[in-house]
């Protein structure tokens, strides 16, 4: 039942908001979670089929569970985030290589959810990686608020994860603003070049990269960063 009650709470969640936020368009989706990578969620799209009697193609969205230990609206704010790109694939025309264009921008915008590179007020609007802050009496913002107690715990995961610190995990979180060529200060690259230490990379996909230890990069595919194996 635990497993039943879990995902059926990520499946209401994705049509709660789907009614309220994108008037009931949004096809069905499956909605999971994975600790894969350091985002907070991605959306992948044409990732399963039914059966040979159904021949239907569905989009995945998942929400990296270590951060789910954020308020409610935080990261169901994530959930919504990802269900702009569901949309913008399915009604609009996303960019290639996982770019966020204006269009995507300004559906997020629309659904009140301001898209920002940094995650503060000021960012670019538009870029590789983008993360997004809840506009204050924006559509999202008046949606959560208008949740009655019993609605938001019929909403609330019953099972939390366990903060990274209890568990001993490492949880990698890119800096705000940090792009996936951003070397760390006390970096030479000559000193890397010599050595010849190159470290392998793994990302949500299963691909791999090799480059020198500390970098962040990003898969463009599946939207996640390539870790350190």
């Amino acid at each position: 039942m635990i497993t039943t009650i879990q995902f059926k709470t990520l499946d209401d969640l994705f049509q709660f908001y789907n009614n309220r936020l994108f008037e009931g368009k949004l096809p069905e989706c499956i909605v999971n979670m994975s600790r894969k990578g350091g985002s907070y969620g991605f959306f992948a799209a044409d990732r399963w089929k039914g059966d040979s009697m159904q021949k239907k193609i569905i989009h995945e969205i998942s929400i990296n569970p270590d951060f789910m230990d954020r308020p409610d609206k935080e990261w169901h704010s994530t959930l919504v985030h990802e269900m702009c790109h569901l949309w913008q694939h399915d009604f609009g025309n996303p960019s290639r290589n996982c770019y966020h264009n204006k269009q995507w921008a300004s559906k997020m915008i629309q659904v009140g959810l301001m898209p920002t590179d940094t995650g503060e007020p000021g960012g670019k609007q538009t870029g590789q990686q983008m993360s997004h802050y809840v506009i204050e009496g924006g559509l999202f913002d008046n949606v959560f608020n208008a949740l009655g107690a019993d609605e938001l715990e019929n909403l609330r995961l019953k099972y939390r994860p366990l903060p990274a610190s209890f568990r001993m995990l490492p949880v990698p979180v890119p800096p705000p603003g940090k792009s996936a060529d951003t070397e760390k200060a006390e970096d030479k690259e000559g000193d890397w070049e010599k050595s010849g230490k190159r470290k392998r990379y793994t990302c949500g996909c299963g691909n791999h990269v090799w480059g020198k230890s500390g970098l962040w990069i990003r898969c463009e595919e599946c939207n996640m960063l390539f870790l350190e194996d």
